[in-house]
């Protein structure tokens, strides 16, 4: 008798297939949306600097937020308590319970469940504030979507975990002269650097290329401690503030170690041959410098990247696969379990192959069970 294959959907949500403070009285303002409640703002209103007119400025703003991890779900939590107007989640990964040491906005039913982050995201932060509008975007970013995702905004805010995609969002900001903040962890070291196209230094004036790997610890390595991720989520959104009230940062690298309880502050200069501000070379931007397989930060896991872009129906996908397999599949995610890894398999043709480290590895398990 021919094995059945083995579907399941306990992994995914319902909708998915088996088979396949005292009164503060703010009447200018109040007047204009009596959907807001804007008494839960006061403390955030009597801040220096802010007032009612610069409460408006935060509650029209746009911003994306490009990573949902350890630091993105910081930054995205303090924003739609702030109330932030609209907000842009791009992320490609999945939750899987390691994360719920580090990323605050998750728990165990979403790792459970293995939820796109930026899905997983949403679905909390509307019970944070329902007056947010959220869109989310489960996709890597690169050259080929920047402008998609990035355009529309005010602010790009940066909790990515790798250099590559830090340099394609200092090349999109230096050529659509969009303000960006760069943040980044690693252990208890966290890092802030504001970017105001035309004002201050760029990325590339910091560091001209991203770092060879292998040159600087990572999470993988190290670790995080999720109270220095919020520590600087709290620099960046400091400086964000700034931005969205009209004054403009200074061009500081900040630094903060919460091992020492040192915060230092370094002068970063506008470099005159700097590649990306000065000679507008944008090579990440044009695509001159991608990788279509890279080590995931922190997991015995490899991201695949498609050549082109893609619009796979998983549900048929699935169908084709053999009998033996044990596959789960949603309109937005497909699992195999195989003897030798576990592939994660998006709409947009993106991969996720766990259990390798090796990328040569990954590609070749990958293209075991599809089309390349």
């Amino acid at each position: 008798m021919k094995p059945s294959k083995r579907l399941s959907s306990c992994a995914f949500p319902p909708r998915f297939t088996s088979r396949i403070l005292a009164p503060f009285r703010l009447e200018g303002i109040l007047s204009q949306s009596k959907k807001l409640n804007f008494e839960r703002y006061a403390r955030l209103i009597r801040l220096s600097g802010v007032g009612e007119e610069g409460f408006e400025k935060i509650r029209k703003a746009k911003i994306a937020l490009v990573g949902c991890g350890t630091l993105g779900c910081a930054y995205a939590q303090n924003l739609l308590r702030m109330g932030i107007g609209h907000l842009r989640l791009i992320d490609r990964d999945i939750v899987e319970e390691h994360n719920l040491t580090t990323q605050i906005l998750f728990d165990e039913e979403d790792a459970r469940q293995v939820y796109p982050k930026a899905i997983a995201a949403k679905k909390h932060l509307r019970a944070i504030n329902a007056n947010c509008e959220i869109q989310v975007h489960p996709a890597e970013l690169n050259w080929k979507n920047a402008e998609e995702l990035l355009s529309g905004v005010d602010l790009i805010l940066d909790a990515t975990d790798n250099f590559e995609t830090r340099f394609l969002i200092n090349d999109f900001s230096l050529k659509f002269n969009l303000p960006w903040i760069y943040t980044g962890v690693v252990g208890y070291l966290g890092l802030c650097l504001a970017v105001i196209p035309g004002s201050t230094a760029c990325l590339r004036c910091l560091m001209d290329k991203p770092p060879e790997a292998g040159t600087l610890p990572t999470c993988e390595t190290v670790g995080v401690w999720a109270p220095a991720a919020q520590a600087t989520a709290a620099a960046g959104l400091t400086e964000a503030l700034k931005l969205l009230l009209g004054k403009e940062p200074e061009s500081i690298l900040s630094e903060i170690d919460l091992e020492s309880g040192r915060w230092r502050k370094v002068k970063v200069k506008r470099q005159p041959d700097c590649p990306a501000c000065v000679s507008r070379h944008f090579d990440y931007l044009e695509g001159r410098t991608s990788s279509q397989a890279t080590q995931v930060c922190g997991r015995n896991m490899v991201h695949l990247s498609p050549e082109r872009e893609m619009d796979i129906n998983l549900l048929d996908v699935a169908k084709g696969l053999p009998d033996s397999l044990e596959v789960a599949v949603s309109e937005s995610l497909l699992r195999l379990r195989a003897s030798e890894a576990e592939i994660y398999l998006f709409p947009d043709g993106r991969a996720f192959v766990k259990g390798v480290s090796d990328p040569n590895r990954a590609r070749t398990i990958y293209n075991r069970y599809f089309s390349s």
